[in-house]
């Protein structure tokens, strides 16, 4: 009898459920159109990513001691191919085939449960559904378990696993490890377009980006890859609110890293992108390596690194104590329906500080003459903006003195900061135009 090998210990049903995992992988992975998104940019080597991972999450030491010592070097030319199985000569497992990607995975697997069980007790999540909208910051647990299921983390005996398969395994076991790293940070619904779609930066603002932790993940409701593509889908997305589901792919959010001295490193970052599987109906995430730059990926990277720089973030609120009952289960059942624990605390995610807008903005007064009046309203793209004046407060958090007055001194009453602004609407008591123009708002090219 033919077939794939089956894995010791996994049952018939087991295998059964992990091709059709694989199956949905594939369709996932050459489904999605990366190319709308990095038409202007080369495609970073996934090669290149799984080095830096192994390297910055210790994984690289469960390797080395499954394989004798050997271990990919971090600094290994781009075109090495990657090695996803190996037969050491000494060590625990001589001359036995050793599943690097899963060795590598398996520093993920009991946080990936933990995540798993948590999501289960929330009937969004349960019996594989999902969402994709209107998430809090306790979905993050969910998002990140369906970077790396079971399936991927299994180890493979042998050399049977077709090669695109591996490839899809690789990239599985990657984004876990990518995520799984990461402190993670939540952007609320509201700003989910103007998150990924700010307006490029010059090359100065882009120099000052910092991030609050070594690696951040960070998420937000998705967003259609047409709006962040293409200026004219901004506005047709953002008009009323509209986020159109179904299978059509979307962006929630990415993984970026800090250089030694906390700078952005924009030398590697990942996308977080999801779509509908069209069989299941259920949710299937992934995280793509992609470069910086002025393509529609790269600008999407930046906005997020000058809202994590520019912007306040609230910490993770107060986890409530556990019933010490040393049950796994029992005790996240009970956490799971806790405020807390649904605003972030379990999986320590970030809150934006934001307060919306009033519903209705004010009307503008026109002026006598009506000259320069604009006819209709349009949008103004999210943007960072430099140099604007912020109070100085002392340790009660009240201003020491004035901002703008006569008596406001630089760098005792005030400082200068860079400000990221959301999306803003022109002209709101006049009706959208019929053709809009969404404004870049920035000053010199992205490469200066």
């Amino acid at each position: 009898m033919t077939g794939p090998p089956r894995q010791a210990g996994v049952p018939a049903g087991g295998v059964r459920r992990q091709e059709a995992d694989r199956a949905a992988l594939d369709r996932f992975l050459y489904g999605m159109p990366y190319a709308d998104l990095l038409a202007h940019g080369p495609k970073l080597p996934l090669n290149t990513a799984w080095r830096h991972l192994l390297h910055r999450t210790g994984a690289v030491e469960a390797v080395r001691a499954a394989c004798g010592g050997w271990a990919p070097a971090v600094d290994t030319p781009e075109s090495e191919q990657t090695i996803a199985a190996l037969v050491p000569r000494s060590g625990p497992r001589a001359d036995t085939v050793v599943d690097v990607v899963a060795v590598a995975g398996s520093a993920l697997a009991e946080t990936r449960r933990r995540d798993e069980a948590f999501a289960g007790y929330d009937e969004r999540w349960a019996g594989g559904r999902g969402a994709l909208r209107d998430l809090v910051p306790a979905d993050i647990g969910a998002v990140r378990s369906r970077l790396a299921p079971p399936g991927a983390l299994l180890a493979h005996h042998g050399l049977a696993t077709p090669h695109h398969l591996q490839d899809g395994r690789l990239l599985r076991v990657s984004a876990g490890l990518a995520a799984y790293s990461s402190v993670p940070h939540f952007v609320p619904g509201p700003l989910a377009e103007d998150a990924a779609t700010t307006a490029m930066m010059d090359a100065r603002t882009r120099a000052e980006l910092t991030l609050p932790a070594p690696s951040v993940l960070l998420f937000h409701d998705g967003v259609p890859f047409d709006a962040v593509a293409d200026d004219g889908d901004l506005v047709e997305a953002a008009g009323e609110g509209r986020l159109p589901l179904g299978d059509a792919p979307m962006v929630m959010g990415g993984v970026l890293t800090a250089r030694e001295d906390g700078h952005l490193d924009d030398g590697l970052g990942w996308l977080l992108t999801a779509a509908t599987d069209r069989g299941t109906g259920a949710p299937l995430y992934c995280l793509v390596p992609v470069p910086y730059g002025g393509h529609p990926a790269g600008r999407a990277l930046y906005g997020y690194a000058a809202l994590l720089a520019f912007e306040n973030w609230r910490p993770p609120p107060e986890l409530p104590r556990r019933d010490g009952s040393g049950r796994r289960d029992r005790e996240i059942k009970k956490l799971a329906r806790t405020r807390q624990a649904r605003d972030g605390a379990f999986h320590g995610v970030h809150l934006l500080d934001y307060e919306p807008p009033p519903e209705e903005p004010a009307a503008r007064a026109r002026s006598a003459a009506g000259a320069g009046e604009l006819a209709a309203g349009t949008w103004r793209r999210a943007h960072v903006r430099p140099r604007v004046r912020y109070g100085i407060r002392d340790g009660n958090g009240r201003k020491v003195g004035p901002v703008y007055k006569g008596n406001a001194v630089l760098g005792v009453t005030y400082e200068y900061r860079h400000r990221w602004v959301a999306r803003t609407r022109i002209r709101p008591d006049q009706p959208l135009a019929d053709q809009e123009t969404v404004y870049a708002v920035g000053g010199p090219d992205w490469r200066t």
